[in-house]
């Protein structure tokens, strides 16, 4: 005869049963690069052409690191100001064209 109990427990009784570890560096770092390529997509919406630049295009102003290894190396704030600056300047030269 079936059970006709769930295979896996419902989303209340797994969430109420499972106690979260503090977050690991994997995280951490992964959390910094979405937070990269979304502000990179405010200069690049395509999000392959924003992915070559995280990984291969190093930042002369930033010791010549691309920003991938700039976020591995715990700097991801030097490159969030980075794309805030020159999203910034980016309007500024929009605005004077117009």
């Amino acid at each position: 005869m079936r059970s006709t109990s769930p295979a896996w427990p419902n989303e209340s009784v797994r969430s109420a049963t499972h106690v979260p570890g503090p977050p690991s560096p994997v995280d951490d770092t992964r959390a910094a690069a979405l937070a990269v390529l979304r502000l990179a997509a405010v200069l690049e919406p395509d999000p392959v052409a924003a992915m070559a630049w995280y990984c291969s295009v190093p930042l002369a102003v930033l010791d010549g690191c691309t920003a991938s290894e700039l976020v591995r190396a715990g700097r991801v704030h030097a490159v969030l100001g980075f794309l805030r600056a020159t999203i910034a300047v980016d309007r500024a030269e929009r605005r004077t064209l117009q």
